[in-house]
């Protein structure tokens, strides 16, 4: 499966330096996309990175992530570190990534 069914277009912020995008939380998961995201602002292969899982219990998150009948997840948002990035999930289906070095 490709970036692009899993996520809108991934783009940097060059003012704030943190990439964003969106993913459809009724049709993917929070923690597919996490991955994707940050897979894609290293330029690496999703396999070659740590296993998200021994960073946050992805099933938590994916179940806080996923749309309710509201139209957000359970939360507002949910951050973490990985990879080198502060990435921070938001109820309404969009990924922050800010390297750590500007968060």
């Amino acid at each position: 499966m490709s970036s692009s069914t899993i996520l809108s277009t991934i783009e940097f912020d060059t003012e704030s330096e943190y990439f964003r995008a969106t993913y459809d939380s009724t049709r993917d998961s929070a923690s597919l996309a996490v991955v994707t995201v940050v897979s894609t602002a290293l330029d690496r292969d999703p396999l070659n990175l740590t296993p998200l899982q021994s960073v946050i219990d992805t099933e938590s998150l994916d179940e806080l992530a996923t749309e309710t009948f509201s139209g957000h997840g359970t939360v507002d948002s949910i951050s973490f570190c990985y990879e080198g990035f502060e990435v921070t999930v938001f109820g309404d289906g969009s990924i922050e990534a800010d390297p750590t070095e500007n968060a």
